[in-house]
């Protein structure tokens, strides 16, 4: 009987991995306080390059959201990205690997 592809746990475990670590970056960036100033919204998105903070109140409702004027949250924002299609780049560059039968 073939082994398993040894990546196929990350698949499962590696977004699982990024949410937990994105939410401990949250404790540490998030601002607290007061909700940032409505001129700095453009629509649903904040971006207001002169604000440090890179993780600021949602404008609406609970949560957070980036703050897109800080050049770190185009750094995060890639990182997710990747988090998330990278179990598919592995998924397709490691498919000659599965039997025949289950392709």
């Amino acid at each position: 009987m073939p082994q398993p592809a040894h990546f196929s746990y990350w698949i499962i475990f590696g977004p699982i991995a990024a949410v937990g670590t994105f939410s401990l970056l949250l404790l540490g960036l998030g601002r607290t306080g007061p909700r940032p100033p409505d001129a700095a919204w453009k629509g649903s998105f904040y971006s207001n390059a002169n604000d440090p903070a890179l993780l600021v109140p949602k404008r609406f409702g609970l949560g957070y959201t980036l703050n897109f004027g800080n050049p770190w949250s185009w750094a995060v924002l890639a990182f997710v990205l990747l988090i998330v299609v990278m179990p598919f780049i592995l998924l397709v560059g490691t498919s000659h690997l599965l039997p025949a039968t289950s392709r």
